[in-house]
């Protein structure tokens, strides 16, 4: 039984890249500020930088240098400034992440402090993927927590994944499960030229509430519906997510049955001028 956790640290771990980090990270900031969680945000990816624009007042944009491994360490001996902490790498980094937690034997030493890290995994129908999946979880074992994110609009399908032993493996550590809905095209597209239009990012929860946008209104309520449906979807697994203070103050909506009203052929049609 873990003791009761103060810090979250949020990070994906994948070096496969257009898994949906980034599009996760940025739902999870906007459930935050939803719920008034305080936290921090750093992006490691100077070519897109694509949290930092979402956020930029939120999250730091922090290149690594030549060791990426100090700069990485010197990051994380922050983590315990804010209740939780995202971190938003790059493609690739995944090996220096892991690399730089073993150097300083972080899991535990962020432990000490009350902390925690959750791991956010990206499974996909690809060898490449998997093997780094399954080398993370060897790696890292029960010193960090996972939710495995499956993100129908970058991998539809993840057979590879699914009844797999790293499924069972996974399992056993108590691994969260988020399913992510696809967006429709028609509200990504609409999204992605309004920022063009505007120069930055706008995030979800934005281009909800803020009536100034000169978004389609059908667009819109897209795009709130998808909101509305993943953030019930975290709060289903906030124990992850949150220190434990916060995270037991979060009553999840319970599952609304979809309807489903059986078809009786010809049941309202006058029969008797058949």
């Amino acid at each position: 039984m873990k003791s009761s956790i103060h810090h979250r640290l949020i990070v994906p771990v994948q070096a496969r890249g257009n898994v949906g980090k980034s599009t996760t990270l940025g739902a999870l900031a906007g459930w935050l500020e939803q719920h008034a969680v305080e936290w921090r945000g750093f992006d490691l990816d100077p070519d897109h930088q694509s949290f930092a624009r979402l956020f930029p007042e939120m999250v730091t944009l922090a290149p690594l240098g030549d060791e990426p491994e100090g700069d990485l360490i010197k990051l994380l001996r922050g983590c315990t400034g804010r209740p939780v902490t995202l971190i938003d790498p790059r493609a690739h980094l995944s090996g220096f992440l892991i690399r730089s937690f073993e150097m300083i034997r972080f899991p535990e030493l962020y432990g000490s402090a009350e902390g925690r890290v959750t791991v956010l995994l990206f499974p996909a129908d690809d060898l490449e993927v998997m093997t780094d999946l399954d080398q993370t979880v060897s790696q890292l074992g029960g010193a960090v927590d996972y939710v495995v994110v499956k993100n129908r609009g970058r991998a539809p399908r993840t057979r590879m994944f699914d009844g797999s032993e790293l499924e069972a493996e996974l399992q056993s550590l108590d691994a969260a499960v988020l399913e992510v809905p696809a967006l429709l095209s028609l509200a990504r597209n609409h999204l992605a030229a309004l920022e063009a239009d505007l120069g930055r990012g706008i995030s979800h929860v934005e281009a909800v509430v803020n009536g100034d946008l000169a978004l389609d209104p059908l667009v819109r309520m897209v795009i709130e519906d998808w909101t509305k449906v993943l953030f019930r979807r975290l709060d289903r697994i906030a124990g992850k997510l949150l220190p434990t203070d916060l995270a037991v103050k979060i009553n999840p909506e319970p599952m609304a049955p979809l309807m489903s009203v059986p078809a009786r052929r010809g049941a309202k049609i006058n029969r008797g001028n058949l």
